[in-house]
């Protein structure tokens, strides 16, 4: 096990996840933003096989101090079982900065700000930063198609669509979460 691996693993997924929320809801100079993960989806991205959240939270002691040069004070804390990521204004601003070339991500979110948009307004989107990706329409509850490139250089998550009479709508999912979702359902 590389742990240094795991923890640019985790540093990335942390950056890209707040990024996505910025382009959503805007960047304010003073914001903080804060995400969740289960214990199993950290074991995944930091290549490690914890069995109590406690472990974790010690192990991520260590990540902090890793990230600290980029996502300054960052603050890692268990509520209700799960694992709240805040990451204060400096960490913000290097996100914002670090991230600010994803332009597929850009192009992505403005499209679907509105939730109006079609499956063809998202397949030229993906068409216009590779032909080289699949789109599949999927047996789910929650969603009716995914979509993702092939190569993952040019974007790693699997993004679910559904569509309804309210308009659009998408999760971005990793390889990990995507097959989670797909094998509750079954």
């Amino acid at each position: 096990m590389n742990i240094n691996h795991g923890f640019l693993q985790l540093e990335e997924n942390i950056e890209t996840t707040i990024y996505e929320g910025l382009l959503k809801l805007g960047f304010e100079n003073d914001d903080s933003f804060s995400i969740y993960y289960d214990l199993d989806l950290l074991n995944h991205l930091l290549e490690t096989s914890f069995t109590t959240n406690e472990e974790c939270l010690l192990h991520l002691n260590d990540f902090i101090v890793f990230v600290s040069n980029r996502l300054k004070d960052i603050k890692i804390t268990l509520e209700r079982n799960r694992f709240n990521f805040t990451v204060f204004q400096n960490g913000i601003e290097y996100i914002n900065q670090h991230n600010g070339d994803n332009m597929f991500l850009k192009d992505l979110i403005t499209k679907v700000k509105g939730h109006v948009f079609t499956l063809d307004d998202i397949l030229e989107i993906f068409r216009k930063y590779s032909g080289d990706f699949v789109c599949e329409e999927i047996e789910n509850s929650e969603f009716q198609y995914v979509i993702y490139f092939k190569d993952n250089a040019v974007d790693k998550f699997k993004y679910c669509f559904t569509f309804d009479q309210m308009g659009g709508y998408y999760h971005r999912l990793l390889d990990f979460s995507y097959w989670k979702v797909m094998d509750e359902e079954s």
